[in-house]
């Protein structure tokens, strides 16, 4: 764990509760008088605490200095997402973290599985824990979208990962759609098809969540 997470941080005192709190003092033994990086998640600024209050259910950290730690390598790229099965999105969403994609935009596509639902609070916990483990000051940003219509009010200008397209190169700078498994279909392909498209042109056919880190790798 490289810091914490927590709102908080930067205030004189905070408290830790909950799984954070057992996670330190009960599964790694943190104890009274240790010091503590945490950061908001909000700013750049690295937060130096100590641990001066340690109970049954919550621990008082107490702020001692702090930093600031500009990005180096700011966050780049946007995916726009056509939704499948939230295990697997679950699954990818650490490793998009750490590859430092900026955004993903999901949308239900036509062969998404409509009964497949994304708990943001989450995917939020997901992403907060990724930050904690690979040091990303500013975690992915996401948002979910209904459908391709509300994609196309949003975001006119976008490009496709599909079949037959030019290679996907790094100089992309609109963000790019990835569709769910079974690709598109036929009246959204009508619809996307003054798109630019690309490919992965060495690859095999590629699940969603493969093409996803793929595009990403491709595009920071």
């Amino acid at each position: 764990m490289q810091f914490i997470l927590h709102h908080n941080a930067g205030e004189k005192q905070i408290t830790l509760q909950d799984e954070i709190y057992h996670h330190l003092f009960h599964s790694r033994r943190t104890r009274k008088l240790e010091s503590l990086y945490l950061r908001n998640g909000c700013d750049c600024n690295l937060y130096l605490y100590t641990i001066t209050e340690v109970g049954k259910k919550d621990a008082t950290l107490t702020l001692q200095t702090f930093e600031s730690t500009p990005i180096e390598n700011p966050p780049k790229g946007h995916l726009i997402w056509a939704i499948i099965e939230p295990k697997s999105i679950e699954k990818t969403l650490p490793m998009l973290n750490e590859l430092n994609l900026a955004k993903i935009t999901f949308f239900y596509a036509q062969y998404s599985q409509k009964h497949f639902k994304l708990d943001s609070a989450r995917l939020d916990r997901i992403l907060k824990s990724s930050c904690e483990q690979c040091g990303r000051i500013l975690k992915l940003d996401f948002e979910i979208l209904p459908n391709l219509e509300e994609v196309l009010q949003n975001y006119p200008n976008f490009a496709v990962l599909d079949f037959g397209g030019k290679p996907l190169c790094d100089s992309l700078e609109i963000p790019l759609m990835i569709g769910c498994e079974g690709g598109f279909s036929q009246s959204e392909r009508e619809i996307l098809q003054n798109k630019p498209t690309f490919s992965a042109p060495k690859c095999n056919i590629l699940k969603s969540e493969t093409a996803a880190l793929y595009a990403t790798s491709r595009l920071i």
